[in-house]
């Protein structure tokens, strides 16, 4: 009997405090949250907003302390949804909705005439523009952690969306919202919008331009578009030699390969060291149907990097060409003896155009030793030239790649 005595001593205060009414208070559900007692600052504020007598005055209109009430409920319900203590975010599953509504009330009410609703710990007060950047800083954290830490996009592009609510103008947001965190979270429709309203903002990051261009031409399909960011692209950033690739690509894309030789020859010109340009050059005019033009910009790419293995294997298929031309010709003979003289004069020639394109193979195969259609272009070289030795090498290094049953 004696403990339990002493027990139900011990419970007496927690009884009493249960018990105890929550009077409606700005002022209280205001120190509540100052002293970061969320529990208790929100169940004054519920009171205080639930409470007809002391939101509307007599004559049915907001009271004096309405606007302030309702922006207290925001604050509270804010800190609640940004809290790192456990026991005040299970106060409630998703506190954003109802901040956000509470700010709306108190907007709604006051107008915007009061420019500011709380007081810091000393008792100046806090402008509602401190407030937001305050809120907005707490709730792109939040987003940042779950981004970086946890890698959840979508909680991180939602928090990200929670932010703009507070600053919706500020343009480092935007772009994150729309370059970042939006297409992390698949997010791409508001991506984009995210990434138009940073460029109307001012914003001018290279990037937004990237990931804009991007979701056009892979995720919405929409070549007009994405070909239209490219060209802004070059307009916008002309010292910067990757982005007419970007329009090139799209040319290409959409097949309007001369429109795609300007684009190219316009940056070749304007840099005399870009290999790349020259490249691209070179395939173009392959697409063209223009073989000798091809040559010319292939070998000027290897002039200013021998190294450069793209335009070294479309030298080199370039070359066979002409000799896979007379091979195909000497497939047409038939088996008349005007025919068999023909083959035979075609096989010498097919025989020196092979030799001719041997070494152009055979640089590629230095260049990328592994590389599939090199190996298997040089062992039908090999064969026809009957260089047995070779064809036995390429047979074994084409085993060994898995290239070669």
């Amino acid at each position: 009997m004696k403990k339990i005595a002493i027990m139900l001593m011990l419970l007496a205060p927690f009884a009493s405090m249960a018990q105890k009414e929550v009077k409606p208070s700005v002022t209280n559900a205001e120190k509540a949250l100052r002293a970061g007692k969320f529990d208790e600052a929100k169940a004054i504020i519920d009171v205080t907003t639930a409470n007809q007598e002391f939101m509307v005055d007599k004559k049915g209109n907001p009271s004096k302390n309405a606007a302030k009430a309702w922006y207290l409920k925001g604050l509270i319900y804010a800190g609640i949804d940004t809290t790192k203590v456990e026991k005040f975010k299970s106060l409630v599953p998703d506190g954003f909705p109802v901040a956000k509504e509470a700010f709306e009330k108190a907007k709604q009410i006051d107008g915007g005439k009061t420019p500011a609703f709380v007081n810091d710990a000393v008792g100046f007060p806090m402008f509602n523009e401190q407030v937001n950047q305050f809120l907005a800083q707490a709730y792109f954290n939040t987003a940042i952690k779950a981004y970086t830490d946890d890698k959840n996009f979508k909680k991180a592009f939602e928090f990200t969306e929670r932010t703009l609510y507070f600053i919706p103008e500020d343009t480092a947001i935007l772009m994150n919202a729309g370059v970042f965190f939006g297409p992390a979270a698949e997010e791409w429709d508001k991506s984009m919008d995210y990434i138009l309203k940073y460029h109307e903002k001012g914003g001018t990051n290279a990037d937004s331009y990237i990931m804009l261009f991007s979701i056009y031409r892979d995720k919405k399909k929409d070549n007009n578009m994405a070909l239209k960011v490219a060209q802004e692209m070059v307009k916008k950033f002309p010292n910067n030699s990757d982005f007419p690739k970007y329009e090139l690509d799209m040319y290409v894309k959409m097949d309007r390969l001369p429109e795609a030789k300007q684009v190219m020859l316009k940056q070749a010109i304007a840099e005399p060291d870009d290999k790349e340009s020259r490249y691209f050059l070179g395939v173009i005019s392959n697409e063209l149907k223009d073989p000798a033009d091809a040559r010319k910009w292939y070998e000027e790419a290897i002039k200013l990097d021998p190294q450069y293995f793209q335009p070294q294997l479309g030298l080199a298929e370039l070359v066979y060409l002409e000799a896979k031309d007379v091979k195909s010709q000497m497939n047409q003979l038939g088996n008349s003896k005007d025919d068999f003289k023909k083959k035979v004069e075609l096989d010498k020639i097919y025989q020196e155009k092979l030799k001719i394109a041997l070494p152009f193979w055979e640089k590629c195969e230095k260049l990328s030793p592994d590389e599939g259609k090199v190996l298997d272009v040089l062992y039908l070289i090999y064969t026809d030239l009957e260089m047995t030795a070779q064809v036995t090498r390429i047979e074994k290094r084409m085993k060994t790649l898995g290239l070669l049953d």
